[in-house]
């Protein structure tokens, strides 16, 4: 898998993770309350998602095995933890399909896994066979988190503006 390819995957998913970071809002009873409840349950989650991104591309293309989808565990739970808090149901609806919308995204990472770039032998036919198809799934999940990435704006976009008028 080119390297090129590795990026974009984590481009993609460093920018969804800012996604949810920047659209969610804060939250409790009123808008302005559970917008600030779900802003701060995802600061939270979100954290430290920048550098496990990076830190699995690396280990990605030093062969270790990742998994990806876990990754985006902390914001699933995120999401979750301030779908559980917030009540107001301005904020809870759109809240609700951005974790859906998330849980979709994340899922388009299942089951991949990356062979290992650091020992392979070129002149194997197998590990190449093996290499390209790896090669073809990085791009199948490339253009699935593209689409994925929209409906999550998209998503996102509409808690905004509900946060934003509350």
């Amino acid at each position: 898998m080119n390297k090129a390819t590795l990026t974009r995957i984590g481009g993609l998913a460093a920018a969804i993770a800012l996604t949810a970071t920047m659209t969610a809002c804060s939250g409790g009873q009123s808008v302005a309350d559970a917008c600030k409840i779900a802003n701060g349950e995802m600061n939270k989650a979100t954290s430290s998602i920048s550098s496990d991104v990076n830190s699995a591309m690396q280990q990605a293309t030093q062969g270790d095995k990742v998994d990806f989808a876990a990754i985006f565990a902390p914001v699933q739970k995120g999401l979750e933890e301030a779908g559980k808090k917030v009540t107001n149901e301005s904020v809870k609806a759109p809240l609700t399909a951005f974790a859906t919308e998330f849980d979709g995204f994340v899922k388009v990472f299942d089951g991949f896994e990356m062979p290992d770039l650091k020992n392979l032998d070129a002149t194997d036919p197998a590990a190449m066979d093996k290499l390209k198809a790896a090669q073809d799934k990085a791009q199948e999940i490339s253009t699935k988190a593209q689409a994925a990435s929209a409906k999550l704006t998209e998503q996102g976009k509409k808690l905004q503006d509900i946060c934003n008028k509350g």
